[in-house]
């Protein structure tokens, strides 16, 4: 499976975890870089409901923009901007239950 390929599936799973979501929880806007092969996940930001969360992703998009990317979104709780070859963005909303990151260890 190509890179490319593995970040759709993986979006559509957040997507498919965001939307299936309680409306009632916090929701946290992640940043997400792929630079060079390298990952990292961060928090930006983190709002009481789902709307104040899209609301941020609207910001997020007019700074990668601001930064050169090209964009995809703000749409359905996310956002992508692509800058050469080996520079990808994403920031997107889920309920403050869900770490992108995966289980930690003990």
């Amino acid at each position: 499976m190509t890179k490319s390929a593995a970040s759709v599936m993986v979006g559509l799973w957040f997507l498919a975890v965001a939307t299936s979501a309680s409306a009632e929880c916090a929701w946290v806007l992640w940043s997400y870089v792929l630079y060079k092969g390298q990952e990292l996940h961060t928090i930006a930001s983190a709002h009481p409901s789902l709307g104040e969360c899209d609301a941020a992703l609207v910001d997020a998009a007019a700074l990668l923009k601001s930064q050169g990317y090209s964009t995809v979104g703000p749409a359905k709780h996310g956002v992508a901007g692509t800058r050469g070859e080996h520079d990808h963005r994403r920031f997107f909303c889920l309920p403050d239950t869900v770490d992108p990151r995966g289980p930690k260890g003990k």
